[in-house]
């Protein structure tokens, strides 16, 4: 993995938890290789994992970023990737996160799912 994620772990790590316990909603961040499609990569990690509200794809050799949120959520599109598009460009995923749970409607806790995957392919 690129040493930048490693430097960024914990400080991911911090906002996903504290997003969470604000928003009630499970967030997931998975790093690992996104295909040269990272769009349609992104869609079937998603779907892998449907459990959780969001899901931050994060290819850090390439430094690509795909979010993906569930459709219950009803989140403007627009103004999500509005939320998200600055902190991904300056490599500050904690702030995306952040910024995107800031907009989600507020839920009771639900069942606690990792908050980082790492995988290799």
């Amino acid at each position: 993995m690129a040493q930048w994620w490693k430097d960024n772990a914990q400080q991911v790590a911090e906002a996903i938890d504290a997003a969470e316990r604000t928003s009630g909603h499970q967030i997931l961040v998975r790093v690992g290789p996104l295909a040269r499609n990272s769009k349609r990569a992104a869609d079937k990690i998603a779907i892998r994992y449907s459990q959780v509200s969001l899901v931050f794809c994060v290819d850090p050799k390439r430094r690509v970023f795909e979010v993906r949120w569930s459709p219950s959520l009803h989140l403007d599109s627009n103004q999500a990737t509005a939320s998200v598009q600055e902190h991904l460009r300056a490599q500050n995923l904690p702030g995306a996160i952040t910024a995107l749970a800031a907009l989600l409607p507020k839920q009771e806790e639900g069942a606690e799912f990792p908050d980082i995957i790492e995988e290799t392919d």
